[in-house]
């Protein structure tokens, strides 16, 4: 795909259906893609319950076309059984058909409404299979004149949990896939995923910054004290590790009261239920400063401001994640500390390699490992500040070259 023309003002339809409010990364990527293109008259369609907070809204994409939408793949591709259910809901209800799509008729009331033609821009930054298969039966409606459609998939199920339906679901719109409709993914990993599985046609490498923006990138902290300062970032969940925490923390103070280190605070986000006695962090609430180990609880819930100001007072990022869903998925935590230059502690074998690679890094397996691993780059923090700064730089070209402006 060749980028627009500067001289050339051109409408940029931005379809986020998760975007409702002033939390997490998705409202983050519109402020991103207007930065992609300046020149750009952009417009947003957001979900249902969008609070208006970035402006008004074209349009909202209602939930109950999602329950629709699951109908429809279990009349098309479900068993027996769901095929017998879904007629009998249709009959009930006297309802002939189904929509082709979750919102691709939408997308075509939108665009005649805004007036836009092969010249503009459809950007998906979180799309799953109900926006692929929207945006091919938005295309095939519009015809010559659709505008290019752009879909990023952050997640190699495609928001579709069942395998079998995944499959058949994909193979089904993959098979008629027009000219217009573009598909990239975050990490170059999920596309080579993609392209040797599904051999589709896809591009990896759209990165769009997450709570750290374009303007404070190249921008490290300088460690303040003697106390190392490690982030658990995000709401606990397994596929991130936060069950491992207790015993790295646990494993990373044996060493530290063994060895005389200075003091280590982990900074661990969650909620009071998280840190409960029965919670996920709950064994860590009384966690004191035997063996240099502190643990500071902080709210899962910030205000993005909040959430930056406690991200740059921290000397490093611990990401213990689950392989079999991060080996080909993309890490917002991974993209903030790029920019911002803060090393990162990660599990061996992640997505996003090749900017895990500049000497800004260190992985490991077991909980043991992670202990090693932290108290190393504790020791060595300075010893990582020249590959922060290449990962940096690296990261930061691939934003202002997004895989967006690639031919496919």
């Amino acid at each position: 795909m060749t980028q627009p023309s500067n001289q050339n003002v051109f409408k940029l339809l931005i379809v986020e259906r998760s975007l409702i409010s002033n939390r997490g990364h998705h409202h983050t990527q519109i402020g991103a893609l207007k930065s992609v293109f300046p020149q750009a008259e952009v417009h947003i369609v957001a979900g249902e319950g969008y609070d208006g907070f970035l402006g008004e809204a074209v349009a909202l994409i209602p939930d109950k076309n999602f329950k629709i939408s699951r109908l429809r793949a279990k009349h098309l591709h479900g068993s027996l059984r769901q095929r017998l259910r879904v007629s009998l809901k249709m009959l009930l209800a006297r309802r002939r058909q189904l929509a082709a799509s979750a919102y691709g008729q939408e997308l075509l009331d939108i665009c005649s409404r805004l007036r836009m033609s092969r010249g503009d821009m459809i950007i998906i930054p979180t799309a799953d299979l109900d926006s692929l298969e929207s945006a091919v039966d938005f295309s095939k409606r519009m015809g010559g004149a659709a505008p290019i459609v752009a879909l990023r998939f952050l997640s190699p199920t495609m928001g579709e949990n069942n395998p079998r339906f995944f499959d058949r679901r994909l193979n089904a719109v993959a098979a008629y896939l027009p000219p217009n409709v573009k598909l990239f993914t975050e990490t170059e990993e999920m596309a080579e995923f993609f392209i040797s599985r599904y051999r589709l046609p896809v591009t990896g490498g759209f990165f769009l910054p997450c709570s750290v923006g374009f303007s404070e990138a190249n921008h490290s902290s300088q460690r303040q004290g003697k106390t190392f300062r490690v982030g658990v970032l995000g709401a606990p969940r397994s596929e991130k590790g936060s069950h491992r925490i207790p015993s790295i923390v646990r494993a990373t103070a044996e060493r530290c009261a063994a060895e005389g280190l200075h003091p280590i605070e982990f900074i661990l986000q969650g909620s009071t239920k998280d840190f409960a006695a029965s919670g996920v962090y709950g064994e860590l609430t009384d966690f004191g400063i035997d063996g240099g180990v502190r643990v500071k609880p902080v709210n899962d819930r910030l205000s993005p401001d909040e959430f930056k100001k406690m991200f740059e007072s921290l000397d490093a990022v611990l990401l213990p994640y689950d392989i079999s869903v991060y080996g080909l998925q993309g890490s917002g935590v991974i993209q903030d500390a790029l920019l911002a230059q803060k090393p990162i502690i990660y599990s061996k074998g992640m997505a996003m390699q090749r900017l895990l690679s500049y000497g800004n890094a260190c992985n490991a397996e077991t909980n043991e490992e992670f202990a090693v691993a932290i108290i190393k780059v504790s020791n060595d923090c300075e010893d990582f500040t020249v590959g922060a700064a290449e990962a940096a730089a690296c990261y930061t070209r691939l934003l202002g070259s997004s895989a967006i402006f690639l031919e496919p």
